[in-house]
């Protein structure tokens, strides 16, 4: 039996405002590509077909197209993610069936009822040579805003959630060992969830991956191969009762998976047997790298940026004027996404321990340092000084602080005789 898994395509997905389309366009071809040549007797995309709950008409006809595609190679079944609509997998499910009694191979799109009940199909494939018989329970993305109503009486404690999609899956595997033939069939299990401990690649919704709503790996059931959707980063995972991998997105979707290649999972599985993985690495679309350096050092790389998606963080010691003018004409051939400025004359360097006093200063003296870096000088400092202290002393007192001036202005005012005398006599 030969399976091939897919996931997360997130039809739809943009790069800041930039359109990503024709990525899509391309991966997509080469999906299909592969599928031809491989010769599947079963598909599987586990899940988030698209980005946006209420997809746009062109990212609708891109996913007909490329689930066409598909099944010209073999059935194909596809599980709803937690960004897909269920009212949406039901107009695309009706399209296929018309289209499937034409001509071609079954699509299935699986996914929790339009009024939030329910999940889980068993869907029963025969291999090519009708020698075989795959047999797939497939999982959607179980919401937790349903939560509630599809689990009452289990609460809202962290566990809860993994607590009652264990009782599904189980129910779900179950009915899928019904009839089951050791000599015959191949046992799937296919999922849109987080498996506690896999590596994200944080552009996943932080809300739906979170460890309140984790699966432990040992919680997998016992099947030849477990077909894991919602994680985007391609990787195995380590569980003791089944072959289970995440086929992760097939498009860089965010700076956190630079590093990432992108792939597709080819599985052979053939009954009372191990199970055997490939890789199959996708090259379309634009790559996502980031750059931290000089300006310099930037345009001499420009070569090895162009045709990608580039994050820049330059250094400087001064402020650069037009940056983002400068590290455009350095790298032309780049899509730049962000610019980021670290200058050595405006980054703060935090305080080590030894910055700081031994003995914090009194306020007073404080005020008058403050008053030496002003400028203030002489009896002016003093008489400010001498009214700051009167405040800090009776700092609740209704009467004004002392102030020189307006003690002499005052005395002239009450002896205006001795005033016009004094002044008479120094003219």
């Amino acid at each position: 039996m030969k399976l091939l898994h897919t996931s997360d395509w997130h039809l739809g997905r943009r790069m800041g405002r930039r359109s990503r389309d024709s990525e899509f366009d391309a991966v997509l071809s080469e999906i299909a590509e592969i599928a031809q040549q491989a010769k599947p007797d079963l598909i599987v995309h586990s899940g988030d077909l698209f980005d946006r709950y209420t997809p746009a008409p062109g990212d609708l006809l891109r996913a007909v197209r490329a689930l066409e595609a598909l099944r010209a190679a073999a059935p194909v079944v596809v599980i709803g993610g937690n960004h897909d609509s269920p009212h949406w997998f039901e107009v695309l499910d009706y399209f296929f069936r018309a289209a499937t009694r034409r001509d071609g191979h079954e699509i299935a799109f699986v996914h929790t009822a339009a009024d939030g009940s329910g999940g889980g199909q068993v869907i029963d494939t025969p291999s090519r040579d009708k020698t075989q018989r795959i047999r797939l329970a497939a999982l959607p993305f179980i919401h937790p805003n349903r939560f509630m109503h599809l689990f009452p009486g289990l609460g809202t404690t962290d566990g809860a959630y993994a607590q009652g999609l264990r009782g599904l899956q189980e129910d779900l595997v179950a009915r899928l060992r019904e009839g089951f033939s050791p000599e015959r069939d191949v046992l799937v299990f296919a999922a849109h969830l987080y498996i506690g401990g896999a590596l994200l690649s944080h552009s996943e919704r932080h809300l739906d991956v979170s460890e309140a709503y984790a699966t432990s790996p040992d919680d997998l059931p016992s099947v030849a191969y477990c077909a894991l959707g919602h994680i985007h980063k391609p990787q195995p995972l380590s569980s003791a009762r089944a072959t289970a991998r995440y086929a992760g997105s097939p498009l860089q979707l965010d700076f956190g998976e630079c590093d990432e290649t992108k792939s597709v999972v080819l599985v052979e599985a053939d009954p009372q047997r191990p199970t055997r993985i490939t890789t199959r690495p996708l090259q379309a679309g634009r790559r996502l790298k980031r750059f931290e350096g000089t300006l310099e050092e930037l345009a001499s790389r420009a070569e090895e940026f162009s045709d990608t998606y580039l994050k820049v963080t330059v250094t400087s010691d001064e402020l650069i004027p037009q940056l983002a003018q400068k590290v455009a004409t350095a790298v032309p051939g780049a899509v730049v996404v962000d610019i980021d400025e670290d200058c050595a004359e405006t980054r703060v360097t935090p305080l080590e321990d030894s910055d700081l006093p031994t003995a914090e200063p009194e306020l007073a003296d404080s005020f008058r340092a403050y008053l030496t870096r002003r400028g203030t000088q002489g009896r002016v400092a003093d008489d400010v000084l001498a009214a700051f202290a009167s405040l800090l002393q009776h700092p609740d007192s209704d009467e004004a602080p002392p102030s020189p001036a307006e003690r002499l202005l005052q005395e002239a005012l009450d002896n205006p005789w001795t005033s016009s005398h004094t002044g008479s006599e120094t003219a």
